[in-house]
């Protein structure tokens, strides 16, 4: 029998509910494959800062007055790409185990196995959002790396002749916060979907709920962020 069920990570595109049920009444089966699509979007998620990686800004934009603040974004070395990996799958293993605890005190489902198998399996959706943002983000990042910088620099140039240089590159970032906007609010429901199913929640409930979780993961995040 395969590890991976491709039907039921299927069915949790097409037919979210029907699939989370299943999932619920079958955790035994599901919950080493939920673990696993955890750490297989969270490698991936590692692997999108990649472009900033292997394609670094030249040295002579951060020769600009006012991009000293900036220059650690832009300058990256390949250990921020296991840093990413782990922090994914520690904000993934924190945000379920929340749901799990917090959930059950607001009378909801008891059996943490069923709350992680059910809740994961929303990382089904993540892996391929991940890999189409990443592939958009190369392009962009090419897109602005492979513009001479003593053209963009140049003291002579026009602000409609730089914007003319950097067209593609704003068409592609505006493209990635588009994308990122959309995804994110689709993987919000469908965490919502999660929470209702395995939880059996009402739709506010479960919709408070994973505020609540965001906004506490968000403020354990905070000092991790300044190390």
């Amino acid at each position: 029998m395969p590890f991976f069920d491709f039907n039921i990570i299927l069915r949790v595109f097409t037919t979210p509910n029907a699939a989370f049920l299943y999932i619920r009444e079958n955790e035994e089966k599901y919950f080493a494959q939920s673990i696993a699509l955890l750490i297989i979007s969270s490698i991936i998620g590692g692997f999108a800062i990649l472009p900033f990686v292997v394609m670094p800004l030249d040295e002579a934009y951060f020769e600009i007055e006012g991009m000293d603040d900036v220059e650690e974004t832009f300058i990256m070395e390949e250990s921020a790409i296991v840093m990413s990996f782990l922090s994914s799958i520690l904000t993934g293993l924190v945000s379920v185990a929340l749901y799990y605890f917090i959930g059950k005190r607001l009378d909801g489902n008891t059996n943490w196995k069923k709350v992680f198998a059910v809740v994961l399996h929303v990382h089904a959706i993540v892996i391929p959002i991940t890999i189409i943002i990443t592939i958009v983000l190369f392009v962009m990042w090419d897109a602005l790396t492979s513009i001479e910088p003593s053209i963009l620099l140049a003291p002579g140039i026009s602000e409609n002749e730089a914007l003319s240089l950097l067209d593609d590159f704003i068409g592609l970032a505006v493209l990635v916060a588009v994308l990122g906007i959309g995804f994110a609010i689709w993987i919000f429901i469908l965490t919502i979907k999660a929470i209702k199913i395995v939880h059996g929640f009402g739709t506010g409930k479960a919709f408070g709920l994973v505020v609540l979780v965001a906004i506490i993961v968000s403020l354990i995040s905070i000092p991790f962020s300044f190390a």
